[in-house]
């Protein structure tokens, strides 16, 4: 407990919303689709190494992978807001604007490292760009110019936004989990304190914790994935599939039987 029967269950459905979406893409070839396109295939291969990470007892490492898992599914969101000229100016922000301030960025971190220690490396040195390049973008992009450009991609900014549009104030809980990953991806105190915390605790409440810390992992990359397939069917006004529907309130219904039967020992 969570049992195999929970693992394939959550196997199965991840895989048939995965055919929903790909399903859903594969016939548009324009700029919005095919950034989503990108970012659903990150998910779904995010979600398989969680999977992995799992299966191997390594829990607190899958919720780091659940971080990225959150970001992309925020992003798809936050993408298919607003008109579809306001759509694709967020497309050619991220696919431009925002790779040109990162490349700036980049630039100017390694080569502040190679100035440094002194360092030749060739590799490191690719990085870097030119003089001309350097200034263009400098100019293009001053701090004041890629603030206002990076601030409404920040996470938090984009739940913010989709609440206001989509109406899915649910999601504001989203940065709960986003805060976990965050203090396991930093190794701070709160992270090592969790983690100190359940090691101390006696074996059957130990286990407990395992148990009900992977029914969320499951549960969490679930209600992302269909959240996504919902909001990308919504925005097309394309109908669900009640038989997908149906899965997931038979997934739900499992971990929620398993939460309660670990629950009812404490």
């Amino acid at each position: 407990m969570p049992t195999i029967e929970f693992r394939k269950s959550f196997t199965e459905i991840i895989n048939n919303l995965n055919l929903e979406m790909v399903s859903l893409l594969s016939e548009k070839n324009d700029d919005f689709s095919n950034l989503t396109k990108n970012l659903h295939a990150f998910i779904h291969n995010r979600i398989d190494s969680l999977l992995l990470l799992v299966q191997h007892n390594c829990l607190w490492d899958a919720d780091i992978i659940l971080r990225p898992i959150a970001e992309a599914s925020v992003k798809i969101a936050y993408l298919s807001c607003g008109t579809s000229d306001e759509r694709n100016k967020k497309v050619f922000q991220f696919w431009n604007d925002l790779a040109e301030i990162n490349q700036l960025k980049r630039s100017k971190q390694t080569k502040d490292l190679l100035d440094k220690i002194e360092l030749k490396s060739p590799i490191l040195s690719n990085i870097v760009l030119d003089q001309p390049s350097e200034k263009f973008l400098s100019e293009k992009w001053p701090k004041s110019v890629r603030q206002k450009i990076e601030q409404p991609w920040s996470y938090n900014e984009m739940i913010k936004v989709i609440a206001q549009n989509l109406g899915q104030d649910e999601i504001l809980c989203l940065a709960r989990n986003f805060t976990l990953s965050s203090h396991l991806i930093h190794a701070d105190e709160t992270a090592l304190g969790v983690i100190h915390d359940r090691t101390q605790r006696n074996v059957e409440d130990r286990e407990d914790q395992i148990n009900l810390h992977e029914i969320r992992l499951f549960s969490d990359c679930l209600t992302l994935y269909s959240w996504n397939l919902d909001t990308l069917l919504n925005l097309f006004e394309i109908k669900s599939k009640k038989e997908i529907k149906r899965k997931i309130e038979e997934f739900n219904l499992l971990a929620t039987s398993i939460e309660q039967q670990i629950n009812k020992k404490t």
